[in-house]
Order: C-alpha cells, then sequence, then structure tokens
C-alpha cells in the first residue's frame, strides 16, 4: 500500500533538504532518496487527517520559528534558505508539512505572507506583521520583535495560569463535593425528614426541590448549557451581535477589563512595529484591522481609515468614536511633533504595564473570592441539611 511521506535529509553537499514523497514503506523510501544522493534523517507517514489538523500552531513551536527564522535571516541567508534549514524538534505532521509546503510556494514565487495566509496554520496578525515586513525590507528585525513580544506575554500567560492552578483546583472541588451531597446525601435525609408531621425549613425545602429537579432532569441542564454554548458561538460569528458581545465582556468586572487592555496592547503593538518599520499610516491601521480578533477594534480603525482618506486627522476620528483620554493625548502629541511611531510605541508600553498590574490584581483578588464562593455554597447546602435537626432538638 501506497503512503504519502514527509521527508527530511541530507544530499551529497551535506545540504539539508526536505520533500514530501509517496512509497509504500520507509525502507523504499531511504532507498529512492539514496539513489537521488539524499541521505534519510527523518521520514513521517502523512495520513490524510494531518493537512489539516491542528488548525493553529503551537505557541511553544511558533516561538521557535520565529526565533530560527530571525537568527538566520539577521545571518544574512536568503528566505528559502531559512525556511528550508529551520528545525522543529516534536514537531506535529502537519507542521512539518506546512514548512515544506512553504518551500514550495516560495519556489514558485509567492510571497511570504501569501504562504504563510495559504496554510491556514498561522494567525491572522502574524501573517499581516510579516507583510509588513515584506513592504519595509527590515524582515528579520520585525520577526526578531515578534518573537519577542510572544515570548513575553507567554511568560504572563504561564504566570497567571500558574497562580490560577490553585484556585481552581479548590473551585472544581467544592463543585464535586457539592453534587455528591446533592445528588446522594440529600434524597437520603429528604426520606428521613418527609416521614415527619412537622413543616420543613424553606432552605430544606429550597434544597430537596433542586435535588429532584437535578436528578429528574440532569441530562435537560445539560442540553440546555450545550445550546447556550452553541447560540453565542453562533451570535460571536455575527459581525452586528460580535460589538455587543464584546461590550458585554468587556464590562465583567476584572477580567473584561483585562480582554479591552489586552486587546489595546495588542493593537498598539502592531501599529508600533509596522509604523516604526516605515510603513504608511494607512497601511499601518489596515494592518492593524486586519489582524484584531476584536470586531469593535476592527471596525473603528476602518472607520479612522475612512476618515483619514478625508483629509482628518487620526486623533479627530478616535474622538468621535470615543476612545479613551491617554490615547487621544498621545496621539495628539504625535501628530503635531511629526512622530506618530514614538506615541504608538509609548501606548503599546502603557498598555503592557496596565495588562501586567490588571492580571496581577486578578490573580491576588480571585483565589479569596473563590474560596468564599465555595464556603458559602458548600456551607448553605449543609445548612439546609442539618436545620430540621435544631428544629426537632427544639420541638422536643
Amino acid at each position: 500500500m501506497w503512503h504519502w511521506w514527509v521527508w527530511f535529509g541530507v544530499d551529497a553537499k551535506h545540504i539539508q533538504c526536505s520533500g514530501i514523497c509517496q512509497c509504500p514503506s520507509r525502507q523504499l523510501l531511504r532507498s529512492k532518496l539514496a539513489l537521488e544522493g539524499i541521505e534519510l534523517d527523518l521520514g513521517e507517514p502523512l495520513w490524510p487527517w494531518h493537512r489539516s489538523w491542528p488548525k493553529h500552531i503551537n505557541n511553544k513551536h511558533l516561538q521557535k520559528l520565529l526565533q530560527q527564522w530571525s537568527q538566520l535571516l539577521s545571518a544574512g541567508l536568503p528566505l528559502l534558505s531559512c525556511v528550508t534549514l529551520v528545525r522543529i524538534e516534536e514537531a506535529p505532521p502537519r507542521l512539518r508539512y506546512e514548512l515544506i509546503e512553504l518551500k514550495n510556494a516560495l519556489l514558485t514565487g509567492v510571497k511570504f505572507s501569501q504562504a504563510l495566509s495559504q496554510s491556514g496554520l498561522f494567525p491572522t496578525h502574524l501573517v499581516q506583521l510579516v507583510a509588513a515586513g515584506e513592504v519595509s525590507g527590515e524582515l528579520a528585525h520585525l520577526l526578531k520583535q515578534i518573537h519577542e513580544q510572544y515570548s513575553h506575554q507567554e511568560n504572563l500567560k504561564r504566570r497567571f495560569k500558574r497562580s490560577l492552578f490553585m484556585p481552581a483546583v479548590t473551585l472544581l472541588s467544592g463543585c464535586i463535593v457539592s453534587l455528591l451531597i446533592i445528588h446522594w446525601v440529600v434524597p437520603q435525609v429528604a426520606s428521613l425528614y418527609t416521614s415527619g408531621v412537622y413543616e420543613l425549613p424553606i432552605m430544606t425545602r429550597w434544597l430537596m426541590s433542586f435535588s429532584r429537579a437535578a436528578k429528574s432532569s440532569g441530562w435537560a441542564m445539560v442540553g440546555v448549557l450545550l445550546l447556550t454554548y452553541m447560540t453565542w458561538v453562533w451570535l460571536w460569528s455575527m459581525p452586528k451581535t460580535r460589538v455587543s458581545l464584546e461590550r458585554l465582556l468587556w464590562g465583567i468586572p476584572g477580567l473584561g477589563q483585562l480582554m479591552y487592555l489586552h486587546s489595546q496592547a495588542q493593537l498598539f503593538l502592531v501599529l508600533s512595529m509596522t509604523f516604526n518599520a516605515r510603513v504608511p499610516l494607512l497601511d499601518c491601521l489596515t494592518l492593524a484591522a486586519n489582524s484584531s480578533p476584536w470586531e469593535h477594534v476592527n471596525r473603528d480603525l476602518k472607520k479612522a481609515i475612512s476618515g483619514l482618506n478625508q483629509g482628518q486627522t487620526l486623533s479627530q476620528m478616535l474622538v468621535k468614536m470615543r476612545w479613551q483620554a491617554p490615547v487621544l493625548q498621545l496621539i495628539r502629541v504625535g501628530e503635531a511633533a511629526g512622530d506618530l511611531a514614538l506615541s504608538f510605541t509609548q501606548l503599546q508600553t502603557y498598555y503592557e504595564v496596565q495588562v501586567i498590574n490588571q492580571s496581577q490584581w486578578l490573580e491576588q483578588l480571585l483565589e479569596p473570592i473563590l474560596l468564599l464562593l465555595v464556603a458559602i455554597f458548600v456551607g448553605s447546602i449543609l445548612v439546609a441539611l442539618y436545620l430540621p435537626l435544631f428544629q426537632i432538638g427544639q420541638m422536643m
């Protein structure tokens, strides 16, 4: 049976090479490449699902790719050689396949950004930044900046997730204990209490009603949750409703503010990188709009582009859209001084600091809040179970 193989090897000139070949076995693949003067280093079978899964590249692999590309480009190697020489340990077959497809696309004359976009594996904002680097001729410097920013953001995410580990375990444990009490303990206690002639406290009656409902229609509740999730995904895919949903998310205390600050930091990161790379302002705004995952930001930037085409300034357009005062002030200063690049860089730094401060504040606040919620929920169940005993004791 013939299989497709992704292979990596070294030719007679000791130059690394790679490709995709159809062959029935690894031994025949090795023999076939040996006839071409290539020594097989690695060969992996390429199954049909490997061309479409995983959908997105892993952050760890993306950082390694960016680091190696920037280093090879800075060393003066051609882009094609950089794509060919890059090696990622323990990379999934799809990534290996896409790297070979990138090389083949570059050989046909396709731009690097277009090849990245065609693969569908790389984030949209990265593709847009690579396009800006190609236009400005500073692709190596831009890739280095992107790698540094990705590393910084990944460290921040890793620290935030590590700080949330214990609160999440506490919340999960509390939920499991509460469900076990509701599912097993409450029905047995209810059978004892219902045999009495006295009236049960209202908290106990509510608990028993909830226990019966959860036991009889538990799958219906799960179905409602799944339906709610599917409805949210459907509404999120519609641009008009997505703007309202984004405002709703940004209105969540604490977490919503963090999402908003992160969106602004990402926006001014793109603007800073592209404008410092001497890309025209209209192109910078277009790249930032296309790379932003937030529809609200995308819509505002497109309005700003329309206003700039009509002769208005960027600060005038942002005033109409009611952006925050620090943004307006710094952009006005940059326009007056003729140095918007510095304003974008300062705004990027400002929002990155705000993101760090907000995440640290949430780290300190979430654990006691979750502990308090678990204590209230479990404590309410126990109180509802023991109230009838106190009532019986008073009656006796």
